[in-house]
């Protein structure tokens, strides 16, 4: 798994976030900031130390993040979030340099998206893939038809965490690389129930649509009985339930255009 995990890295260049729906309500970046005693609160969304990361270089002047990495994009915040506004467009300029990566951010903020992309987006950076996230009905109701009408070469339908059964057959067509489903962590998590994510996997294998079952959450209902996952576990115990469709190396969807030579990574 270890070597599996080899091609991703992380860049979050700003911290903070404000709760929108809710899928927040126990938002891990808060549960982080309060075990960690941050001083400041977990809403006032600041810039961190690591914002240039991607043009960093080491010492002997290569990149910090070496070409052919999925970056995890501003986990630890919202890359779309109203308070970044102004950092955002040099970020974006950071992607752009760096089309030697992968750049990969998750949203609850989708409907913002074409209000602030950068001038020369067109049909969109061929290194950023983008997740939609959807907790509930009304969330997808609501941001999916939205997302299917952007500009996006990448795009990614993140039910996570998964708090009801959820019907999203008609918003999947062949620009949807992925659905990647997931329950809840945390203290005070709500219940996933393996129905629901049997459910979404049935929508996609009709529609021909890679779909990955990424997490079980902390509270895991099967054949009616509620399982308690640790931490640890809850990514392995999803991966075990077998039931990922056209998901290939790396855990990348085969509908992707996005590869690697062979000799990049060793799985």
């Amino acid at each position: 798994m270890s070597d599996t995990w080899n091609i991703y890295t992380e860049w979050n260049p700003w911290h903070g976030c404000k709760k929108v729906s809710q899928g927040c309500q126990f938002c891990y970046v808060y549960r982080q900031d309060e075990m960690y005693g941050s001083d400041i609160a977990s809403s006032e969304v600041r810039k961190t130390l690591a914002f240039n990361l991607p043009i960093k270089h080491k010492r002997d002047r290569n990149f910090k993040i070496p070409s052919g990495k999925v970056v995890f994009t501003c986990f630890t915040s919202e890359f779309l979030l109203e308070d970044a506004d102004p950092w955002r467009p040099e970020a974006w300029q950071m992607i752009k340099e760096r089309s030697d990566l992968w750049f990969y951010f998750f949203t609850k903020r989708i409907h913002r998206f074409n209000d602030v992309k950068p001038a020369d987006w067109g049909d969109g950076y061929p290194n950023v893939l983008i997740g939609c996230t959807v907790e509930n009905q009304a969330m997808a109701d609501y941001r999916l038809p939205i997302f299917r009408q952007l500009p996006i070469k990448h795009k990614s339908i993140i039910a996570s965490p998964l708090l009801e059964h959820i019907e999203i057959s008609q918003y999947l067509d062949n620009t949807i690389e992925e659905v990647a489903a997931g329950g809840e962590s945390g203290v005070g998590a709500r219940p996933c129930h393996y129905d629901w994510v049997l459910s979404l996997r049935h929508q996609c294998v009709e529609k021909e649509i890679p779909f990955r079952f990424h997490q079980t959450g902390a509270y895991f209902v099967k054949d009616g009985r509620t399982f308690r996952v640790m931490r640890k576990h809850q990514l392995s115990q999803a991966h075990k339930a077998n039931i990922d469709y056209r998901i290939g190396r790396y855990f990348v969807p085969e509908t992707a255009s996005y590869q690697w030579p062979d000799d990049t990574y060793h799985s």
